[in-house]
């Protein structure tokens, strides 16, 4: 699981950079106990990061307070019905992505279905996101200050040596400048921040909810499609994903594909993503620990 922070709240500085409007760091970790104890060590001002002057007075001096058992109890939480797919391919994350909304229903949430045909994870990604035009300055910037062999996006291109499936991706980013179509996409993030704000709003919401990808994630090396994480990433608002289960076992995949399931919050609301991701967890046990790792156990000191 994973928590993605509202963008300031943990500093990017020594990340290397993709977007310096959308980059975010954040725990990622077998539990969200886990994750809370990293997000207490993880937040807090860096100059070295302007972003994060933004979270003075936003910080939360124990994030493990929240972990909570029912804390899933009493939240009004939005389903977002767009992100949902509605082909054969999407029928295995359906059915495991309703059914935790069963489970949320089951454990004392309001949940609402939400009628947002304006969103669209496939556009926000395709005609708002700014990664592709940010990613060669900010590579550049951070080349140009190391020690690297190569000092710019270009010299990557004209070196081959890169994985085949980040081709395209780059050599668009190339091509790009930060021009009046980016400002565009600058504007539109705006209004899609404003749009989110008011869903919330008006449903009086605490969360909202969506499979984290539309179909099943794809065999390793080979391009992801349809994911809806792009929300949480262009918006810079938070989000917490927790396993919702499993499809049907694979030849590949004998215990079956795991899916994540995404609640998306307001700005500096990771106290009340985790109080669900946590109570959410808790009651419904997804999560198969992987054959080849064996459990963990605590030393004493």
């Amino acid at each position: 699981m994973g928590i993605r922070p509202t963008l300031g709240l943990v500093s990017r500085a020594g990340v290397i950079p993709y977007s310096f409007t959308q980059d975010a760091a954040g725990p990622l970790a077998r539990t969200v106990a886990d994750a809370a104890k990293l997000l207490n060590v993880l937040v807090g001002y860096d100059p070295g990061d302007p972003a994060t002057a933004w979270s003075i007075g936003n910080i939360e001096k124990d994030y493990t307070k929240f972990l909570i058992a029912n804390g899933v109890n009493g939240k009004r939480i939005g389903v977002l019905r767009s992100f949902f797919g509605n082909a054969p391919v999407h029928e295995e994350v359906n059915t495991v992505a309703n059914k935790a909304i069963e489970d949320l229903r089951r454990l004392g949430a309001m949940v609402i279905d939400l009628n947002t045909p304006d969103l669209d994870s496939g556009k926000i990604s395709s005609d708002i996101s700014v990664h592709l035009y940010e990613f060669k300055p900010a590579i550049n910037t951070y080349l140009a200050a190391g020690n690297a062999p190569v000092k710019s996006l270009e010299e990557i291109i004209s070196s081959g040596k890169y994985h085949p499936n980040i081709d395209e991706s780059i050599k668009k980013a190339q091509s790009l400048e930060l021009d009046d179509g980016y400002r565009l996409r600058l504007q539109k993030r705006s209004e899609l921040q404003q749009r989110v704000m008011k869903i919330m709003a008006d449903g009086q919401l605490d969360a909202i909810v969506f499979p984290h990808q539309k179909r099943l994630v794809i065999l390793i090396g080979e391009t992801q499609v349809e994911r809806n994480g792009g929300l949480g990433s262009v918006t810079g608002f938070p989000s917490i994903v927790v396993p919702g289960g499993f499809s049907s076992p694979t030849p590949t995949a004998q215990l079956g594909v795991p899916v994540g399931i995404e609640f998306l919050g307001r700005p500096w609301s990771e106290k009340v993503l985790i109080e669900i991701g946590y109570g959410y967890e808790q009651a419904t046990r997804h999560r198969r620990p992987p054959s080849t790792t064996p459990p963990i156990k605590a030393s004493i000191r």
